[in-house]
């Protein structure tokens, strides 16, 4: 059965300096997204990519919330776009862009779903500093704390003033550059994470069983995979290319249990960058992990048949 799906592309690049990542959306449909997904067994409805400012025509505002309102413009369109697409049955496939966009993802499908959501989010860092303890500015590293009900309301607040997911409903996985800050923030509120180090010292087993817990307390879970996770022999098309990430053998065995064992109700794929990619071999993967994550198939090998079956 195919599954009906919503790809919406969101060249953000605001949230960080990490340019290039703002025409990732669209490499990802020269790659062939579409049919490929399709081939795998998605209806897809792509609806283009929301409007975002260049950075030239605008002005940063507050060093420690660069670019604030425009990233706040961009993520409310996000998020209606989202919340409308899950409550037609729709699942949502959005594809950045920094990871700043999974603010306006999360936020709307977690007020289609009555913010009933868990959040499973693979990032080599924490995304959980705030106006407070950022060292950047950049909100790409804030978000997710702002999700979880953290940090400035004007960031927590989007789309309305609920908190978009219960800090136990949360999963970071992938961990491995992670500010101090943000590990005092992990440390006080009890936050579930399995790093790196985690999986290198424990392997699988202990990761397998923290999805399972998540899956059969919450019915909807919503996949966060900033592409810097996974090793950049994987991934060279990351914004920030990561030398110690996930391996590929990793990253498919998480991404087909999650789509094996959860109810995914949206994904959203960022910080591509095909300035730094290599024969489009990161857009490749991603979207093979996509089809894994809702728990279909697809992969070079279901390529290579296809495209040599009588």
């Amino acid at each position: 059965m195919s599954i009906p799906a919503t790809l919406l592309g969101i060249p953000l690049d605001l949230g960080a300096k990490n340019l290039g990542v703002d025409i990732g959306p669209d490499a990802f449909r020269y790659a062939e997204i579409v049919d490929k997904l399709t081939q795998a067994g998605f209806a897809i409805t792509d609806i283009g990519n929301t409007k975002t400012e260049h950075r030239e025509n605008l002005e940063p505002g507050n060093p420690k919330l660069r670019y604030l309102t425009e990233i706040i413009r961009v993520s409310e369109e996000v998020a209606a776009c989202t919340e409308q697409a899950i409550r037609d049955k729709q699942k949502v496939i959005a594809l950045g862009g920094d990871h700043a966009i999974c603010l306006g993802a999360v936020a709307g499908a977690s007020t289609a779903l009555d913010h009933n959501i868990g959040l499973i989010y693979f990032d080599a860092h924490g995304d959980m500093n705030t106006d407070k303890t950022t060292l950047t500015g950049n909100i790409h590293g804030m978000h997710l704390a702002s999700l979880l009900g953290f940090g400035a309301s004007e960031l927590a607040h989007v789309h309305n003033k609920n908190i978009k997911v219960p800090k136990e409903n949360l999963l970071h996985i992938g961990g491995s550059d992670i500010d101090q800050a943000e590990l005092d923030l992990i440390a006080r509120e009890g936050l579930n994470t399995f790093t790196l180090f985690d999986l290198l010292t424990q392997s699988l087993g202990p990761l397998l069983q923290k999805i399972d817990t998540l899956a059969a307390r919450i019915p909807n879970i919503w996949v966060s995979l900033d592409l810097d996770a996974i090793d950049r022999i994987y991934a060279p098309g990351a914004g920030m290319p990561n030398a110690k990430g996930l391996t590929y053998r990793e990253i498919a065995t998480i991404a087909e249990y999650i789509g094996q064992n959860c109810n995914v109700v949206g994904i959203d794929v960022v910080e591509y960058n095909p300035l730094h990619d290599e024969d489009l071999k990161t857009a490749e993967l991603g979207i093979e992990l996509i089809a894994k994550f809702f728990g279909k198939r697809y992969s070079w090998y279901e390529d290579y048949l296809k495209r040599n079956e009588l």
